[in-house]
């Protein structure tokens, strides 16, 4: 079981962590749990936690990964970091990227490419491409630089170290529960690195004899992009990629066109966990976003308000029931959207 370190944050755990020479770092993970009361009594569940990953240094959970990935790319001499993203990954990486004087290219569809997140990705000196197409079209025109040597860092699981960096958020959460296991961790999920990063955690301490049992993992997803959901309630074996509708929580749509196998990674977290896959429409989704806000004071952009979304409804059909002690990952601050 791997022990913490003299660092903070992330390089706490470095055991737990691919070893590098070079850790370049911006402050990011020991991230707060906010107990919120105020939820737990919407919801009628006992106890709600938020897992505050806003508060990282470019607001949102993928600084783990990209500290991580940016920290190997120094160490391998690469001629740059490259990942296709529309959003968080984009701004993450375009920072890391600075702060280890590496160049950064992006890969972006044609329709996000004057987002708020890819401005702020250019500012810090990031190189932004659209193409044509959706997510899909976008990660394979980053395949063909990473063809050339550049370090990959989309995170899906192309490159799985970027998943390990993110078992510290279960590192993280036996500590700050006092070695406690949450019934219930539900996360938003795209391709799902967040989800199997933390599920492998949580069974590193389980292994270990240090918790008696891995929580239950839910993959969150939206209606209109919900691929891994489609599979689990066909209790597929493989995942069929998805058409994308529009969406308010564009952060968690990945269709996985063209990689849909990554998709199945994490749905053996959840089934070996004895977990869920939902999704929950955009208007819950925007209400959950509100919630959080107004009762809580955590300002949520809505994939990471989703997992709310998703809890209310599991809640209301029994399915989370009342005595029930629920972890939901807030993945991105509201003000980067």
């Amino acid at each position: 079981m791997p022990t913490p370190s003299g660092a903070g944050g992330l390089w706490r755990f470095r055991d737990a962590l691919p070893p590098v020479r070079h850790e370049i770092t911006m402050g990011e993970g020991g991230t707060p749990l906010v107990r919120c009361e105020r939820l737990a009594a919407r919801t009628e569940v006992a106890q709600v936690l938020v897992k505050n990953e806003t508060v990282n240094p470019t607001l949102s959970f993928k600084d783990r990964a990209m500290a991580l990935g940016v920290s190997l790319a120094r160490d391998a001499d690469t001629p740059g970091v490259v990942a296709a993203s529309t959003g968080n990954t984009a701004v993450s990486a375009a920072a890391y990227a600075a702060r280890a004087g590496l160049p950064c290219r992006l890969y972006c569809a044609a329709g996000a490419a004057g987002s708020a997140k890819l401005r702020t990705a250019q500012a810090y000196g990031a190189g932004v491409e659209p193409v044509d197409g959706d997510f899909s079209s976008a990660h394979a025109a980053a395949a063909e630089l990473e063809a050339e040597g550049w370090f990959p860092l989309t995170t899906t699981f192309r490159n799985p170290y970027l998943a390990e960096a993110h078992r510290t958020v279960a590192l993280e959460l036996f500590e700050q529960t006092g070695g406690s296991v949450p019934d219930w961790v539900l996360v938003p999920v795209g391709a799902g690195p967040l989800l199997v990063g933390a599920y492998e955690g949580f069974r590193a301490l389980a292994d270990a004899g240090r918790i008696p049992r891995v929580p239950r993992m839910v993959a969150v997803q939206v209606d209109a992009c919900a691929p891994l959901v489609d599979a689990w309630r066909t209790n597929a074996a493989t995942v069929t990629a998805a058409n994308p509708r529009p969406t308010v929580a564009g952060a968690i749509a990945d269709p996985l066109r063209g990689y849909e196998d990554e998709g199945v990674l994490t749905l053996e977290a959840v089934r070996e966990s004895n977990g869920l896959a939902v999704s929950v429409p955009d208007e819950a989704v925007l209400a959950a976003v509100d919630d959080l806000a107004r009762h809580e004071g955590l300002l949520v952009e809505p994939a990471g308000a989703a997992p709310l979304a998703a809890l209310a409804a599991l809640a209301a059909d029994g399915t989370v029931a009342p005595d029930a002690r629920v972890v939901l990952l807030a993945t991105g601050h509201g003000a980067k959207e």
